[in-house]
C-alpha cells in the first residue's frame, strides 16, 4: 500500500521539475559568487589582515554547520518547498548585508547569521535534487551543480565588472536581492522530498506528522510495483527491506571525508583565489575577480559533462582524476609567478573539483534506509571545510605566506584520491 501511494506521486508534475531545482541552485551560486568576487574590496573596507579575514570567513561555515544537521527534520515538519524558500530569502539577505559591515568583527557576525540559512538552503536543494533524480531514474545531480556553477559564473562576472568599473560594494546588496527574487519563484515548483516525512500537502497533527488530504484518484501506473521497480524508480526514498540504520554509518563518514576535501578546495578558491592574485602576484582587483570567474567556468563545464563522464569512467575514477587535476592547478598558481599561468591554473583547479561534490551527494542518497539524513550528514561534514579551512589558511598565510598556506588543500586532495573508491554506486 505504501509503495503504491508513492507510485502515484511519480506521475507528470509529481516527478518534479529539474529546471526549477536548477534555478534554485543557480541562484545560490550567483548570490555567493557575486559577493566573494569582491573579497579584496571587502577586506579593504573593513581593514582586515589575512588572519583576521580568515577568522571572519569562518562565520559562514560555523553558521551552516550549526543549522545543516536540522534540515532533514525541518523538511519532515514543514516541507521541502517551504524550508527552501525561507532559507533562500534569509540566506540572500545575509550575503547582501556583508556589504555594510563597518569592521571585521561585525563582518564575522553577519557571516554567522548568513551561514545558517545558507547551509539549510544548500541541504534542502540537494535533497530536492536527489528526490527528482530518483523519481526520474536518471543522473541529474551533476547538471544541478553545473547550474550552481553557472550562477557563480554570472555572479563572479558581475563582481569582476563592478571591480573594473570601480563600483562600490552596493553591487553585493543589489545582486543578492536579484538572486532572492529569482530563487523564490523557482522554489514554488518543488515537490515533496521524502516518502515518509515530507508534509507538503498535508494537515499537521499534534505529533509533528502529517495526515494526508484526500487524494484525487490517478490512473494506474503502467508498470507493476515490484521490488525491482521501486528500487529503480524510487531509490533510497522507497522502503527498504532489512534493518534500517538509525545512526550515522561508516560509509557516510567516508563519503563525507571525500566531500570535505572537495569542499575545502572549492572554498579555498572562493575565499583566497582573488586575494592570492591581488596580494601575492600584484594583479589588479579586476584580474583577481576574472580568475575567480575562470575557476567557476570550468566548475560549470565539468559539471555539465559530469553525467556522461560518470557513465564512462565512474564516480571513483572521476574523483581520483579530479583530485590530481585540482592539485596540479593549485601548485601551478602558487609556484609560478605568472598571471597567464595563474589563469590556466584556475581553470584546472575548477575543473578538478567540479564533479566530486555532486557525486558524493548521489552516493549518499543511495545508502539504504538513510535517504535525506545521509545527504544531510555528508553535507555537514563537507561544510566542516568552511569551518576550519578559512581560518587555518589565513593563519598559515600570516606565517608562511598565502601561496604556501594553500598547499594544505593539496594534502587534502591527496586524501580524497585515496578514499575515492567509496563513491562507487550501490543499490538500495
Amino acid at each position: 500500500m505504501a509503495a503504491a501511494g508513492w507510485l502515484r506521486t511519480s506521475h507528470g508534475t509529481r516527478l518534479g521539475s529539474p529546471a526549477a531545482v536548477a534555478v534554485v541552485f543557480a541562484a545560490s551560486g550567483f548570490v555567493m559568487a557575486q559577493t566573494l568576487a569582491r573579497l579584496p574590496a571587502l577586506r579593504d573596507s573593513v581593514g582586515a589582515s589575512q588572519a583576521e579575514l580568515g577568522l571572519a570567513l569562518v562565520g559562514g561555515g560555523l553558521g551552516s554547520l550549526l543549522a545543516m544537521p536540522h534540515t532533514a527534520r525541518l523538511i519532515d515538519r514543514f516541507g521541502n518547498r517551504t524550508v527552501t524558500t525561507v532559507a533562500l530569502i534569509l540566506g540572500s539577505l545575509g550575503w547582501g548585508s556583508v556589504a555594510f559591515a563597518p569592521n571585521v568583527w561585525v563582518l564575522g557576525g553577519l557571516l554567522v547569521l548568513a551561514g545558517a540559512p545558507v547551509g539549510v538552503w544548500d541541504v534542502s536543494m540537494n535533497i530536492q535534487g536527489s528526490r527528482v533524480e530518483q523519481l526520474r531514474s536518471r543522473t541529474l545531480m551533476p547538471y544541478l551543480h553545473a547550474a550552481f556553477s553557472a550562477g557563480a559564473v554570472l555572479g563572479a562576472s558581475l563582481g569582476a565588472l563592478a571591480a573594473w568599473q570601480g563600483v562600490g560594494l552596493v553591487q553585493v546588496a543589489v545582486g543578492a536581492v536579484v538572486g532572492l527574487l529569482v530563487g523564490v519563484v523557482a522554489a514554488r515548483r518543488f515537490v515533496p522530498a521524502d516518502a515518509a516525512g515530507d508534509t507538503e500537502g498535508t494537515v499537521p497533527d499534534g505529533g509533528g506528522h502529517g495526515t494526508p488530504e484526500p487524494a484525487t484518484p490517478e490512473p494506474a501506473h503502467p508498470e507493476p510495483a515490484t521490488p525491482e521497480y521501486v528500487d529503480t524508480h524510487l531509490g533510497s526514498a522507497a522502503p527498504v527491506s532489512g534493518p534500517v540504520p538509525r545512526s550515522i554509518t561508516r560509509t557516510e563518514l567516508l563519503i563525507g571525508l571525500v566531500c570535505l576535501a572537495a569542499a575545502l578546495a572549492e572554498g579555498a578558491a572562493n575565499d583566497w583565489l582573488a586575494l592570492l592574485l591581488v596580494d601575492v602576484h600584484e594583479a589588479p582587483a579586476g584580474f583577481g575577480a576574472l580568475a575567480f570567474t575562470a575557476f567557476n567556468v570550468t566548475m560549470m563545464v565539468g559539471r555539465l559533462l559530469g553525467g556522461p563522464a560518470t557513465t564512462r569512467w565512474g564516480r571513483a575514477n572521476l574523483a581520483r582524476g579530479g583530485g590530481v587535476l585540482a592539485g596540479t592547478g593549485i601548485l601551478l598558481i602558487t609556484l609560478v609567478p605568472s598571471l597567464e599561468v595563474a589563469l590556466v591554473a584556475a581553470l584546472l583547479w575548477g575543473l578538478g573539483v567540479s564533479t566530486v561534490f555532486p557525486a558524493a551527494i548521489s552516493a549518499a542518497g543511495e545508502i539504504p534506509g538513510r535517504g535525506n539524513r545521509a545527504i544531510g550528514v555528508v553535507s555537514t561534514i563537507a561544510y566542516g571545510a568552511f569551518l576550519f579551512g578559512a581560518p587555518t589558511i589565513g593563519l598559515l598565510a600570516e606565517v608562511f605566506g598565502l601561496e604556501r598556506a594553500l598547499w594544505l588543500v593539496v594534502a587534502f586532495l591527496a586524501l580524497m584520491v585515496a578514499l575515492a573508491g567509496v563513491l562507487q554506486p550501490r543499490r538500495s
